[in-house]
């Protein structure tokens, strides 16, 4: 069974409300181009960026290492390989469509290590290339003032085609973020659902899933996982409304705390300002995220 605990999200925005949670504009140096540079240039970035921004690791294999003396992890590997090939001029839309694994290893390698699907992402790339191509560029292709029609825009582009819209919600994210649009239709916004929104909203309670379930290792089928991230998104949802919170907002905060303390092994619960609101705390039992590896929407 699946459910959504309407009490317990309501417990949990009490909580957030006491946090002060401010939106993050996404201007590392490091991670992002410059908000001064070009506007297509942004927007070339970070809808190729976002179209290859899911999982990185896998159970066997952690993507990370060293870049310049600093240690990456995960997606900011992903980001920061990002950021020094944009220098290079890598996200145009007609070198995109036309990428060769060689270039696409800039993006992708890291300390002799290269990311687990590989050749899937680098033809997520060439295909939004193309589709960028047919816009005119990147501005023709996600220019739009709602969120609604930048659903309907990237609908057809391979990378965006996830009926639950993780991308397309992290890319609006970033563009509301960045300042790159100003989309009209705040009603639309809602949490981009990967794995660690997913398991904190498991342990929170605010979604009810069977824990035997989830510490079962069993992976769930497509149909299975879009119906559990779709519940994931609602329940979010109401919790922002109940936080008075920007959807955009509490995804930022969502991000980090499970990286920092929701995180998958051993869950830094003395840090963490929900424990007292928490289900899997007070019953000493910290299911992971469901489990779906094969795929690139999340």
């Amino acid at each position: 069974m699946i459910a959504i605990d309407v009490d317990k999200a309501e417990e949990v925005a009490s909580r957030l409300r006491e946090l002060r949670i401010e939106r993050d504009r996404y201007e590392n140096p490091r991670l992002y181009p410059p908000v001064g540079d070009p506007r297509e240039d942004q927007l070339a970035f970070f809808t190729a960026m976002v179209a290859v921004d899911h999982r990185t690791s896998t159970p066997w294999e952690s993507f990370e290492g060293y870049i310049g003396g600093e240690f990456y992890h995960g997606a900011d590997v992903l980001y920061r390989l990002g950021r020094l090939a944009y220098d290079e001029g890598l996200f145009k839309a007609e070198r995109l469509a036309n990428l060769t694994p060689r270039e696409a290893l800039k993006l992708f390698s890291v300390g002799g290590k290269t990311v687990w699907d590989f050749y899937t992402r680098l033809y997520l790339l060439r295909d939004l290339g193309k589709k960028a191509l047919a816009q005119g560029g990147f501005e023709g292709l996600v220019s739009v003032d709602t969120i609604k029609e930048l659903k309907e825009r990237l609908a057809k582009v391979r990378a965006y085609e996830d009926p639950v819209a993780k991308k397309t919600l992290l890319l609006a994210k970033f563009l509301d973020g960045r300042r790159l649009a100003d989309f009209k239709d705040v009603n639309e916004a809602d949490v981009p659902v990967d794995n660690h929104l997913s398991r904190i909203s498991y342990r929170l309670g605010i979604v009810e899933v069977d824990y035997d379930f989830l510490e079962s290792g069993v992976e769930t089928n497509r149909e299975e996982d879009i119906r559990l991230r779709e519940t994931v998104k609602t329940a979010w949802r109401i919790v922002a409304k109940f936080a008075d919170l920007h959807p955009f907002a509490l995804d930022d905060f969502l991000w980090n705390f499970g990286r920092t303390i929701c995180t998958r092994e051993r869950p830094n619960c003395g840090q963490c300002p929900l424990r007292e609101v928490c289900k899997a705390h007070k019953l000493g039992r910290y299911p992971p995220e469901h489990l779906h590896l094969a795929t690139w929407y999340y």
